[in-house]
């Protein structure tokens, strides 16, 4: 069952309680998209999103927080209590185990076989040596704030709530027993305040990193998240496409990103132009180029059938009327 949407856009802020609604003024972080510049942070609470959160915890919801807008997400509560949040823009419990190496393929093909038909997925994942209870709820923690989190600073659309339906399905990797909304909340808003030390360097999760050295090793070997940045920070990936390659958080890779743009490691590539209103791509300020300087034609190897003899050029006619007794 769907609960009434509640658009966030404009100066208040409508939050739904399980058997109230009530109005509130609420600062918030501008609605821009994933796809658009990202937003800047607002420095107060966690935007339209924070509201709800409590509301839904105070009042004990069970059902799933939908926020639209791009990348939006989603966010599971049992009991008042966050057990799952996912969004496009971050990696899920998946991606953290199964890129990071936590898990490797086949100890992961192995265990969803025998767990996840009985809804035990992880009760399988903590027999696997090296990384147990602690290593799986540390994972599980790290994807929901990571999404909670996305969703927050690029802005959510409408929010609703809906309740849980019959054919709905647990999540396989829940945070259990779950995180206090007042938790999560004053994490969010932390990370966000973080972030206002980002916009002088340009960063954002669309940035495209390059190494400045690429291939150099630094005399001190980096820790490994470092490492595997200067990897994989070629120029064409973003931000969020280097968290989901290396199985880290969003927020993780943009901090260490920052750091590492400030010790002269990192640069940023050209980003590419958002989107417009009408889906178009505005092409980047590359120089125009006169049609036939190329000379690809000449050097193309010529495929199929021979190609027709060039046309030659005529001289342009003279079109004066004949004179009297000239024949035509």
């Amino acid at each position: 069952m769907r609960l009434p949407v509640f658009p966030t856009s404009g100066p208040t802020l409508w939050t739904v309680g399980i058997r109230r609604l009530f109005r509130r003024s609420a600062p918030y972080i501008g609605q821009e998209n994933m796809n658009g510049p990202d937003p800047e942070p607002s420095g107060t609470g966690t935007g339209p999103i924070e509201p709800v959160l409590l509301s839904c915890g105070e009042e004990g919801f069970t059902g799933t927080l939908r926020a639209d807008g791009d990348p939006g997400g989603t966010v599971l509560f049992r009991n008042g209590l966050v057990v799952a949040a996912s969004s496009p823009a971050t990696p899920g419990p998946e991606s953290l185990l199964l890129r990071s190496g936590r898990v490797g393929e086949e100890d992961w093909s192995r265990a969803y076989t025998a767990g996840a038909p009985r809804g035990d997925l992880a009760g399988e994942l903590v027999k696997i040596d090296g990384l147990g209870v602690a290593g799986l709820e540390s994972v599980c923690l790290s994807a929901v704030f990571d999404a909670v989190f996305a969703i927050a600073w690029c802005g959510p659309g409408d929010i609703a709530l809906e309740l849980p339906g019959p054919d709905d399905l647990p999540p396989q990797l829940p945070a259990d027993p779950g995180v206090d909304p007042r938790r999560l909340v004053r994490e969010t808003a932390r990370r966000l305040e973080s972030t206002a030390a980002w916009a002088p360097l340009g960063l954002t999760m669309r940035s495209r990193p390059v190494a400045v050295a690429p291939g150099s090793v630094p005399a001190i070997s980096p820790a490994a998240l470092r490492r595997a940045i200067l990897e994989h920070a070629n120029g064409r990936r973003t931000a969020r496409d280097i968290a989901f390659t290396i199985g880290r958080g969003l927020f993780a890779v943009l901090t260490e990103t920052a750091l590492m743009i400030e010790d002269g490691l990192l640069s940023l590539g050209r980003t590419p132009p958002a989107p417009s209103s009408t889906g178009i791509t505005e092409p980047l300020d590359l120089p125009l180029r006169r049609p036939g300087t190329s000379k690809v034609v000449d050097v193309l190897p010529v495929t199929g059938t021979t190609p027709p003899p060039r046309r030659r050029l005529l001289a342009p006619r003279s079109i004066r009327p004949p004179s009297a007794g000239e024949e035509l």
